[in-house]
Formats: C-alpha cells, structure tokens, sequence
C-alpha cells in the first residue's frame, strides 16, 4: 500500500510538469490579484511596443511571444484578449465587460508589451472554445517581424465571417495603420 500511494504521489507531481512545449507568464488571480486593466507599456530610444488586439468577435484569443534574443525559445502565452464591441454596444456596456472581464478571469482589451529593436520577434494567436450553440476554433495564427527603434506595432487577431486572420500594423502615428511586411503563417 505503501508503495502504491508514494507511486501516486510521484504521479501527480511529476504530471503538471508535462507542459513544456510552453511558457505562460499570462497574468492569474492568484499572482497578479484583481486588476481592472492590463499593464501599460512605454515605449523608449532602445525598444519599440506591440499590442496585441483581437477585432470582429467576442471570442477569447490566446496570444503567445518568442523574442529571437531569449535562450528558451519555446512560445511565451502572454495573456487572452477579448474584444468588448466597443464600436457595437454602448459604451457603457462595452466598459463594463471589460473591467468584469479583466478583473475576474483574466481577459484584457488589449496586452501590451516592450520588444527589442532589430531582432525577429513571433506572435502567435489562438482562439478555441464554446459559444451559445456555436463551437469555434481558430489558428494557431503566427506572425514574425523585426520590430524597429520608438515604434508601436498592433498584432490585430481579426474574426472575418467563419475564418480568422492576423495582421500586423506599425500604428506608431495612431491615426495611421502601415501594414507591416513579415512572415504570416498558419
């Protein structure tokens, strides 16, 4: 008996580990507590920042980073974002969803984060999951460019009809969205 409860012990001790083909530094309850909107990021002479949205959809979606620059190169999930239909709904039931949203499980209008310049940079987004009568799945979508010096890059994860594309933008003049020559993948 002993040695079958030591043999499940080691079981279920050694089965959270089995994850390795990522990261996650997506924020929690538990370690980031109740946050009402996701960290801002600034942009500065050595790095540039991207933003990763999603659009056309109240879906989560998944995003995931590499940094050509890390040692581990395994994909970093950063976070999930949902669009709030903003645009859609009043403004008020938009903010509403967002801060309930964010608060609670962790789902953001936008994630935001700072890049080195002048070195490949991936994101990928993802999207999986259940709606009323309705099961969606989409991507993973991966995208890598090589982001430039004080410059600020949408990662726009877009729900067009049945199917999902991802496109990068350099919004660095916010009333301006360059689409930016990478390498999309599916």
């Amino acid at each position: 008996m002993k040695k079958t409860s030591l043999l499940m012990l080691s079981l279920i001790l050694t089965l959270p580990g089995c994850k390795s083909n990522v990261r996650d530094s997506s924020p929690t309850l538990v370690n980031n507590g109740i946050q009402l909107h996701q960290n801002k990021v600034t942009v500065d002479a050595q790095h540039a920042k991207v933003i990763m949205k999603a659009s056309g959809n109240t879906y989560p979606v998944e995003f995931s980073i590499r940094r050509a620059a890390d040692p581990d190169q395994r994909m970093d999930v950063r976070g999930t974002v949902v669009d709030s239909g903003r645009s859609k709904v009043f403004g008020w039931i938009a903010k509403l969803n967002e801060v309930a949203n964010s608060a609670t499980v962790k789902r953001f209008p936008q994630l935001e984060v700072q890049v080195d310049a002048d070195q490949p940079f991936q994101v990928s987004g993802y999207a999986d999951g259940d709606g009323i009568g309705i099961r969606y799945r989409c991507g993973p979508l991966k995208s890598t460019f090589t982001p430039e010096r004080s410059k600020v890059y949408l990662v726009e994860f877009q729900f067009v009809g049945d199917r999902c594309e991802q496109h990068v933008y350099d919004i660095t003049q916010p009333q301006e969205r360059i689409p930016v020559i990478g390498s999309p993948s599916a």
